[in-house]
């Protein structure tokens, strides 16, 4: 990393830790971690009543390290149209793999608890954020989307025995550029896609967008 990207990720640093607010009493990312076992604890974003204070909470927490447009148009391929809620570009650009990357987002709430989400709910929910990632969004053509909150919570290390249907999903989902963005004690707001893989987080920064592109793919995959 040039002197230059570290001296702008250190002004980074510096204005998201004087900016932050916890969005659900964790402690910030930004001071010493809590160490384990919290530290790979899943924090739900459960006190949101509604989508847009939800919304409003993240990007805000977001905003030091994303250009961030928010309700962008598009048009899926099968004519219809559509709208995302956020589409996010690294401030820090040069640090990813596609320095061009722009990553989409697309919030639910299900108070109290999104485990409480009906499975009509959760499906319906991913099967929207596929059709998203197949859709030609205004300005950015086809985008990695990331669901906010996880609508499937997971611990951040991956557990002993961990679900097959699990881990396929998640793959299956990685395949389609689809992934997740979520919450964790000490290491703050995360992206993960193909599961447990950091794509970037506020504690650390990016991480498998040093080595991803993130672009979307259509036919062999391999």
């Amino acid at each position: 990393m040039s002197a230059d990207m570290h001296e702008r990720t250190a002004l980074l640093l510096h204005e998201a830790a004087g900016l932050f607010k916890p969005l659900a009493n964790e402690p910030s990312p930004f001071g010493p971690s809590p160490g384990y076992p919290t530290a790979s604890e899943q924090v739900p974003l459960a006190r949101f009543h509604d989508e847009a204070t939800l919304t409003e909470g993240v990007l805000r927490r977001l905003e030091p390290w994303f250009h961030i447009e928010r309700e962008v148009s598009g048009k899926h391929p099968t004519g219809r149209p559509c709208r995302i809620d956020a589409v996010l570009r690294p401030r820090d650009a040069p640090a990813w793999k596609n320095p061009d990357v722009a990553l989409g987002i697309e919030f639910k709430s299900w108070y109290p608890h999104v485990i409480n989400a009906s499975r009509k709910d959760t499906t319906g929910w991913v099967a929207q954020a596929i059709d998203y990632s197949m859709t030609d969004w205004a300005g950015y053509g086809r985008l990695p989307i990331f669901m906010c909150p996880d609508p499937f919570m997971r611990s951040r290390e991956v557990p002993t025995g961990v679900d097959s249907i699990g881990q396929f999903v998640d793959g299956l989902l990685g395949k389609f550029n689809v992934g997740y963005m979520t919450l964790f004690n000490g290491v703050g707001l995360t992206m993960l896609m193909h599961g447990y893989n950091t794509v970037w987080s506020e504690r650390y920064g990016v991480s498998h967008g040093k080595k991803w592109t993130l672009r979307s793919r259509t036919g062999n995959r391999s």
